[in-house]
């Protein structure tokens, strides 16, 4: 069964029996959660306990949701050596987390906030070593990270997504975070035939190492300007993701990411009806 899940700290950073009694209550049966940011006395990666994770574990399971994607927002391209070699132990040290708590996977995306197509450039080099090491590091533990590309972010081409495929080499321990309204352009929303396009060129380049996918909706501005809005309500179409997942990922996570709580109980509907297609 296709599991849906949730943004977990969209519901707000609760004590971990609240969080996840919440997410069951709402539908939900998978979450990507960030610790720090969704449960209640966890400030940071550095300082998690074993009892904390053994009560994130416990309660988690006892509502049977899943945590899908263990979130780890670091720069993993910084240009500072000492940021990005942190930033790739954070990500290492949740691996060893995402074992203990039974998570699908580790999640990062490859920078923070927008670059410029110059910054880009510098920090593409960057990236990719971080990767490697953090899948070399997946592969020790056998655990799973997932990758997420982003059009502001210096991983933003299919071509891209590629060559960090290619040069991490390692099919079961790095996979894809596929976030298409994370890779929507002012553009794409013009013509219906053109977006189907862009997302099959992405699913191709992905494949078999599809992690899980964020599903969003928006209305995009001449200007390049995003407004999120509930699920079937803005200008992505889901046509090809649908019919990719159906035919080549049936088990694929779908993770409702930025929640909009007045619409939380619609989007769920949605999200099930993207499953019966799966």
């Amino acid at each position: 069964m296709t599991r849906i899940g949730c943004r977990a700290h969209d519901y707000g950073k609760l004590p971990a029996a609240e969080l996840a009694a919440v997410l069951h209550a709402k539908g939900y049966t998978g979450a990507q959660l960030a610790m720090p940011r969704g449960i209640a006395g966890i400030a940071d990666f550095a300082h998690i306990t074993e009892e904390q994770l053994a009560e994130i574990r416990t309660a988690f399971a006892a509502q049977d949701v899943e945590i899908s994607v263990l979130s780890c927002y670091q720069d993993l391209s910084a240009p500072d050596a000492d940021a990005r070699r942190a930033a790739v132990d954070a990500v290492k040290r949740t691996l060893g987390y995402a074992k203990v708590l039974g998570a699908k996977m580790v999640g990062s995306e490859t920078a923070w906030g927008p670059c410029t197509d110059e910054e880009k450039a510098a920090r593409r080099p960057l990236m990719l070593d971080s990767i490697a090491r953090i899948t070399e590091e997946a592969a020790r533990l056998d655990a799973v990270f997932a990758v997420e590309s982003v059009d502001v972010h210096p991983l933003c081409t299919p071509e891209l997504l590629r060559e960090v495929l290619d040069a991490a080499a390692d099919e079961a321990h790095c996979r894809v975070i596929f976030d298409p309204v994370n890779l929507f352009c002012a553009r794409d929303g013009q013509d219906r035939a053109y977006q189907a396009a862009h997302w099959s060129r992405w699913l191709e380049v992905i494949g078999n190492q599809l992690g899980a996918v964020h599903v969003k909706d928006c209305r995009i501005g001449a200007d390049g300007s995003k407004t999120l809005l509930p699920l079937g309500e803005g200008d992505m179409d889901y046509t090809a993701i649908r019919a990719f997942l159906a035919a080549c990922a049936p088990a694929a996570l779908l993770i409702r990411d930025e929640v909009i709580l007045t619409a939380d109980t619609a989007d769920v509907r949605y999200l099930r009806r993207m499953t019966d297609t799966v």
